[in-house]
């Protein structure tokens, strides 16, 4: 249920937890074992006692929620768990009570849940899993925490948000589904579960292939303005019981951040999101703990993290950030998001010099040479309605001009390369053919290789002016420990 003007959320998470056991009782009776050793699924689950307790309505009481041996003079560090007063499954709904308030400066130590409401953990089944996601026509499967009301905030504001720290779970999982991902009609849905070694910052794909770890929020957004309910990119409403009428759901990403999917939001990182309601309304959702440029098979090495550690900061009256960049030490981050890749490049192009002629104080003539002169513009998701692109721009005016991308293979990487005048037909054949190539080198099936290339493989396109599109992709060599 949604939140009443007083700030009640009124039990919401017993109707989840209602649903979710009511559902699976009685589910699939026998599991898709693709393990040596398999348990069958029992042909009726337990039900819930009608003792369990409910849930405390209302929101929880901000003045226990500082922690304030670290707060320093004005700025405060304030701690937000994830609960079902703090937490919403699948949609952006500006009109719920801020789970937290914060002035400008403010850290917050932020806890998030996985997907499903927490319920998408190793051990569930794939037929569970559609279950829940298709439960809610125009419901989004992420569980984001939020909103934070940053006090100040103003439409043609922007926000900050520098990520401190980031502390992971030892565990995560990974899906596709008959509808999603790259190549549903040729692989099956499936869901996978790996161990994270937070030590290493590594997970074992076999005994031999590792995947590196690299943490960073698939969502992180800002409140959307009135006007994307009806049209712009929110092509999914939701109709979830409780929400508002025109409520957006978490997966398509836009202007105002969202299921972005961008690797390049990570520790150290400073993302900057336009401000387009009153409070700004940060959440934060889809933990990574690893994902490939493309995220290909539908998700990434999903987990949840114990602690995402930020830092807000207001920046007011800057109205010309009309999407989101990233910053990190050396580089800045444009993007480019729309329905479809070439609308999504030609946004890119947009961004990219209007960032540059904004940090170098150069023509656009200038800083069209620049963008193409240090070219380095992957391919973040293509799997989230709204597709991805992104380009990194160092902040070294004097920077050397970008190596040509390989279109072999070399000592660090196995290259495939595919051209055409529509880019998501070159980006299938280039992916296509670094599956098999992997499959191949590595001596795993293509379905195994299909669910490694969302973890590691890095697609990127070639300078583009006009006529075909190029597109490389990269698998790294030091993935295999043979």
């Amino acid at each position: 249920m949604k939140a009443r003007a007083t700030g009640s959320r009124v039990i919401a998470g017993v109707a989840a937890m209602a649903a979710f056991a009511t559902i699976f009782v009685g589910a699939a009776s026998a599991a898709v074992c693709e393990v040596e050793v398999c348990t069958p699924w029992p042909t009726k689950l337990p039900t819930y006692p009608t003792t369990t307790l409910e849930y405390l309505s209302g929101p929880l009481a901000q003045q226990n929620m500082e922690a304030k041996p670290y707060s320093t003079g004005k700025n405060k560090m304030w701690l937000l768990p994830a609960t079902p007063a703090t937490t919403q499954w699948g949609v952006f709904d500006n009109t719920v009570t801020p789970a937290l308030r914060i002035n400008s400066g403010d850290t917050v130590a932020i806890e998030t849940l996985r997907a499903g409401n927490g319920q998408v953990v190793p051990g569930i089944s794939i037929e569970q899993l559609i279950t829940i996601n298709t439960a809610l026509p125009g419901r989004g499967p992420h569980t984001v925490t939020g909103p934070i009301y940053v006090n100040g905030a103003e439409p043609g504001d922007v926000v900050a948000v520098h990520i401190n720290k980031i502390r992971m779970l030892s565990n995560a999982t990974n899906n596709s589904s008959p509808t999603g991902g790259l190549f549903p009609e040729i692989f099956p849905s499936r869901v996978d579960s790996y161990y994270l070694d937070n030590d290493k910052m590594e997970a074992k794909f076999t005994k031999n292939i590792v995947i590196p770890l690299a943490p960073f929020p698939g969502i992180l957004a800002v409140g959307r303005p009135d006007a994307d309910s009806t049209g712009r990119l929110c092509t999914v409403q939701t109709v979830a019981p409780g929400s508002a009428p025109n409520s957006c759901n978490t997966v398509p990403p836009g202007d105002y951040g969202g299921n972005l999917d961008l690797k390049e939001m990570q520790v150290g990182s400073t993302t900057y999101l336009p401000v387009f309601v009153p409070g700004a309304l940060i959440w934060t959702g889809d933990s990574h703990a690893a994902q490939g440029n493309g995220e290909f098979d539908l998700d990434a090495l999903e987990t949840a993290f114990p602690e995402l550690n930020v830092t807000i900061t207001l920046i007011k009256n800057q109205p010309q950030v009309t999407w989101p960049i990233v910053e990190n030490p050396t580089t800045y981050t444009a993007i480019g998001y729309d329905t479809t890749l070439q609308l999504a490049v030609a946004a890119l192009k947009t961004e990219t010099t209007r960032l540059i002629m904004e940090k170098f104080k150069m023509t656009k003539t200038q800083a069209t040479d620049f963008m193409y002169k240090t070219w380095n513009c992957p391919i973040s998701e293509v799997v989230d309605i709204v597709l991805g692109t992104y380009c990194v721009i160092p902040k070294d005016r004097n920077a050397p001009a970008a190596n040509p991308l390989p279109r072999k293979d070399n000592s660090d990487f196995w290259v495939t390369h595919a051209s055409n005048a529509d880019p998501m037909i070159a980006l299938k054949a280039a992916v296509m053919a670094s599956i098999k190539k992997i499959s191949s080198k590595l001596n795993i099936t293509a379905d195994r290789s299909y669910r490694l290339s969302t973890f590691v493989t890095d697609c990127q396109f070639g300078p583009y002016r006009s006529g075909p599109y190029d597109i490389t992709c990269l698998v790294p060599k030091s993935i295999y420990r043979g």
